[in-house]
């Protein structure tokens, strides 16, 4: 703990970064949330703890906990000035605790995505030797640390290895799916730009028959990708999931234990990758086909819009 780390050097210091003492894999989290259950316990938090110290920290002061792979492979970063809430890190002078919840980055999502039983969360860190590093305005600071595995179960290295591998290739694969609706929408909100400049002019009608063309097989493309009509968490309900939601769940399934992905898993994995492989090559072959026939013909009719 970090007091048994404490030493004289250490009270001189502006920055101190503390060894993590090491972290068993395993689930749970610190117990009750209500303020008032004095007389209840709280539970070991369910992480890597981080422990530091920083003399002084001001708005001015740039803070971030960066968290490496054995290799030097960057798993995940936090900053008291990042601009997403999950990857917020808040500081304050003198002594502080983070608490990693040993979780890789998830996949990649967009504005107004709504997905069902998927909550965004990227695969554990499997047991093994790892490294913490603090950055103050620029003075690092590296630690390593542990992860164990629950001493309970007989999971081996490599079925934590296959376990994970499974994720990643499921999670890289979502964030492909969920990166061709990003390129749908950027595509169909320049073509609005295009039609809102070309009006309901008569000479520019075929330009606008080509747009309507385009819109309509990005749109079926989109719908094979993404169920559009989930508005809500609820939606799903009436109008179903499609590839990307259902890759997502089965990230989730797969995560729920420290087990290898069983051999339907797998079957489901490759039947859905086909599946989104197809589309993103459907999606190229429209965005190749329709964008250059658009282009040129803005051009010879003195358009001046290039995608």
């Amino acid at each position: 703990t970090p007091l048994h780390q404490l030493t004289k050097e250490m009270i001189s210091k502006d920055v101190t970064l503390y060894k993590p003492m090491p972290s068993y894999r395993m689930p749970g989290g610190s117990g009750w949330r209500e303020a008032n259950r004095r007389l209840e316990g709280e539970n070991h938090p369910g992480g890597v703890m981080v422990h530091y110290f920083i003399k002084n920290v001001d708005e001015k002061t740039e803070v971030k906990l960066d968290f490496f792979e054995a290799d030097g492979d960057v798993i995940k970063s936090y900053s008291n000035k990042a601009k997403e809430k999950a990857d917020q890190l808040s500081v304050k002078s003198g002594g502080g605790r983070f608490v990693w919840n040993m979780r890789y980055t998830g996949y990649k999502t967009f504005p107004g995505m709504v997905f069902y039983g998927s909550p965004n969360l990227g695969p554990k860190a499997v047991p093994g030797k790892y490294k913490v590093r603090l950055s103050v305005n620029g003075l690092l600071t590296e630690q390593e640390f542990e992860i164990l595995k629950d001493p309970r179960i007989e999971t081996t290295s490599e079925e934590f290895a296959a376990q994970f591998d499974f994720l990643m290739k499921v999670r890289d694969k979502v964030s492909e799916a969920n990166q061709g609706v990003i390129d749908i929408r950027k595509t169909k909100d320049d073509l609005t730009y295009l039609k809102n400049k070309i009006g309901a002019d008569p000479k520019y009608k075929d330009i606008a028959e080509s747009i309507k063309k385009f819109e309509d097989e990005l749109t079926v493309i989109e719908n094979n990708i993404h169920q559009t009509k989930n508005k809500s968490v609820q939606d799903p309900l009436n109008y179903g999931i499609k590839i990307n939601n259902r890759l997502a769940h089965l990230m989730v399934e797969e995560a729920a234990g420290d087990f290898p992905p069983t051999k339907q898993a797998e079957e489901v994995r490759v039947m859905l990758t086909k599946l989104v492989e197809d589309e993103m090559s459907k999606l190229k072959s429209t965005i190749n086909s329709n964008l250059s026939v658009i282009n040129k013909m803005a051009k010879e009719k003195g358009v001046e819009m290039v995608f």
